[in-house]
């Protein structure tokens, strides 16, 4: 590996003219990138989580009556196959009805027209251009 001679080469950057060099050093970075993908994915889905808690306590969201709702909410980050995934969810039954709304008559009979109360678009419209920027350069906001 030598040094870029291009003039517009970044400081770092290296001219690899041996496909098996260029390989290797990939090979090299992998667990770094692996790490770096998985710290901030983390770090953005648990942020969403606690957003999207934050818009759950009153309105414009679900007004909070017992608070089970809002601790509900749970993160899962896995790495599997070189793919990073985070998953923020809940179980809460409610919680479909609560971000889309309900008009109807459920199974036991009873009429609901339920207004919408958004609260987890929002807080995903929020966090995700930080996600991507932060993808984008590799690191975790200060």
């Amino acid at each position: 590996m030598a040094a870029n001679p291009h003039p517009n080469a970044h400081p770092d950057a290296a001219a690899f003219r041996d496909p098996i060099e260029l390989a290797a050093a990939l090979a090299r970075m992998g667990p770094a990138v692996r790490a770096r993908t998985r710290a901030i994915t983390r770090h953005h889905a648990m942020l969403l989580r606690v957003r999207i808690q934050k818009n759950a306590s009153g309105r414009p969201g679900p007004n909070v009556i017992t608070g089970r709702y809002r601790a509900s909410w749970d993160v899962k980050v896995t790495v599997a196959g070189g793919q990073v995934t985070a998953v923020v969810f809940t179980d809460a039954p409610q919680q479909r009805r609560l971000e889309y709304g309900f008009v109807g008559v459920d199974r036991l009979g009873r009429q609901y027209r339920q207004p919408p109360y958004p609260h987890i678009e929002p807080a995903f419209q929020r966090t995700r251009p930080g996600y991507l920027e932060a993808m984008r350069t590799g690191a975790l906001p200060r």
